[in-house]
């Protein structure tokens, strides 16, 4: 039997990468899974802009194997009630704000399963009104793993 592959996460965000955001949300990753290997899709996205969040996030999924975790973070509601979801194709499973952010995605790998995030035992405390990035979503998208 052929070794199983390391645990995958893609990771989009809006962050830009003048700062810790991109790096604290790994650690937070790497902390719960250190076996995980993050491929960065691109944290160039312009800063709010759900709409192109979701095509660099479709246009890059397509690229990665099977049981690949995406976590995408384009997240202008975040401190409002918007959701969390976790979603799964045929192939992927994707992370991320209920905005929009990762419909192309499923629509194109034809989307499964659609949940809302409601695990709270499992976000990182305490939970930030500013960065579900890394306090919901990216613990979310490692315990997928």
């Amino acid at each position: 039997m052929p070794p199983r592959p390391l645990p995958l996460v893609g990771f989009l965000s809006d962050f830009g990468l003048a700062d810790t955001y991109v790096g604290s949300v790994k650690g937070v990753l790497l902390g719960l899974n250190p076996a995980l290997r993050v491929v960065d899709l691109t944290h160039a996205v312009p800063p709010q802009d759900v709409a192109a969040g979701a095509f660099a996030l479709a246009s890059a999924c397509g690229d990665f194997p099977p049981g690949t975790v995406f976590l995408a973070v384009v997240d202008p509601g975040v401190g409002t009630d918007r959701a969390g979801i976790v979603a799964a194709t045929d192939r992927h499973f994707f992370v991320g704000p209920d905005n929009g952010l990762l419909a192309l995605a499923l629509r194109r790998g034809g989307a499964r399963a659609i949940h809302r995030l409601a695990r709270e035992d499992l976000y990182r405390r305490p939970v930030s009104p500013t960065f579900h990035g890394r306090d919901v979503f990216a613990p979310a998208a490692a315990h997928l793993t």
